[in-house]
């Protein structure tokens, strides 16, 4: 049928249906296999047809992503049978440091990084500039704050992030704003100055605490190795572990971290970014759902 509108829609329907499968992670095992998870996929998959009806004027170019929506929804257990389960992982005992170099690879992704943070500084400036304006209106100063954080090469960094924590010294709350923006991860926009900076990447292990760091670093086999590289705003741990609280936690996360590290490259990188809105629509379901209680 899209044949008869011409090849240049038969194309761009089939490639609105790539993108969105690719971005809500649409034929992973892990997200076949999980009702909470295809259900979110399900949801993002719709929010981005409703984002592409924006600047699409033939709305019948996005019929076969919405079949193919529907068709792995109602078929996923059948799906599930057919793909392989992630193995996107090392264990820390079985990694060496020394597969952690490639040197030639990161001096391209610095320039990346560059070109990528000024884009993003310039494309979400208003979005930053109204972010500050409703924490300064609802909870005064400071709007950004640094927090030392553990980088490339065991160097400390200030890690910038907006204010989502009232400034009494006891018994801290999130605010108002910190409830909806930390979810979504706006509150670490402003990390995208540490990338401009050269302290973190668009792309990486999270930085972490200097206590968490300390206690990884003594229970965890060779944990320093993730510092091999750049911490990131986005990662492999991220789009694929939880957040971590506890060391057994922190041993997993690791996992995922040392095989980005042995394995970083333009397309990996690729798929972290592209994979990044189903992790940040994951969590913000989640949050409501605490919220309200569900």
């Amino acid at each position: 049928m899209l044949l008869s509108y011409g090849w240049k829609y038969f194309v761009t329907s089939g490639l609105l249906s790539t993108i969105t499968a690719i971005i809500m992670r649409a034929y992973e095992y892990e997200i076949l296999a999980n009702k909470v998870k295809r259900t979110t996929a399900l949801l993002g998959s719709f929010l981005l047809l409703l984002i592409f009806l924006a600047f699409i004027d033939e709305r019948i170019i996005l019929l076969p992503a919405m079949i193919a929506i529907l068709f792995r929804f109602f078929f996923s257990n059948q799906l599930s049978k057919l793909v392989r389960k992630n193995d996107g992982f090392i264990a820390p005992s079985d990694f060496r440091c020394c597969d952690a170099d490639n040197e030639k690879y990161d001096r391209v992704k610095r320039v990346i990084d560059l070109v990528f943070g000024v884009f993003l500084f310039i494309f979400l400036l208003p979005v930053m500039i109204l972010l500050g304006l409703l924490i300064l209106f609802t909870s005064g100063k400071p709007i950004i704050i640094k927090q030392e954080r553990i980088g490339k090469d065991e160097k400390t960094f200030g890690m910038y992030k907006f204010r989502t924590f009232t400034n009494s010294d006891h018994n801290k709350k999130v605010t108002h704003i910190g409830k909806i923006i930390r979810p979504l991860r706006l509150d670490e926009l402003p990390q995208i100055f540490n990338v401009i900076k050269g302290d973190m990447s668009i792309v990486g292990p999270r930085p972490e605490l200097k206590e968490f760091h300390e206690m990884a670093k003594e229970h965890i086999p060779n944990y320093i190795c993730r510092l091999k590289v750049k911490p990131g705003i986005t990662g492999w741990a991220q789009i694929n572990y939880k957040y971590t609280t506890t060391l057994e936690e922190y041993r997993i996360k690791t996992s995922y971290d040392l095989f980005y590290v042995k394995n970083r490259s333009c397309i990996l990188d690729f798929k972290c970014v592209m994979k990044t809105p189903f992790t940040i629509l994951e969590e913000f379901i989640e949050a409501v759902k605490k919220h309200i209680k569900l």
